[in-house]
């Protein structure tokens, strides 16, 4: 897990969660006034290259096409959309994404 602080508050996180020889990505928050600033690039920079460092194979992500912020962060990183479906997880209906990066 990657922790941002800013004055002894947390900004922003990501989280690995290691399954086997791909990872997981199932959080990645950035608090709205920091957003833009480049914290998220640096920390899906930091991401990928953990993932190198262990040798992982693939990691991948869900999210909702909502995001379109996070979804261009994604795809810049490399990762392509792989899946893609209705949902009424969030007490409304969304369009889940799933998003593959092949190492």
């Amino acid at each position: 897990m990657w922790v941002c602080e800013y004055h002894d508050s947390i900004i922003g996180f990501l989280l690995l969660i290691d399954r086997g020889t791909s990872a997981q990505l199932p959080y990645f928050y950035i608090e709205r006034a920091f957003r833009g600033i480049g914290l998220g690039k640096k920390l899906m920079d930091l991401y990928i290259e953990t993932l190198h460092e262990f040798g992982y194979k693939q990691s991948y992500l869900w999210t909702t096409k909502e995001l379109s912020a996070a979804t261009n962060l994604y795809t810049r990183s490399g990762f392509i959309l792989a899946e893609e479906k209705v949902s009424f997880t969030f007490g409304k209906e969304v369009t889940e994404q799933k998003y593959v990066l092949e190492l």
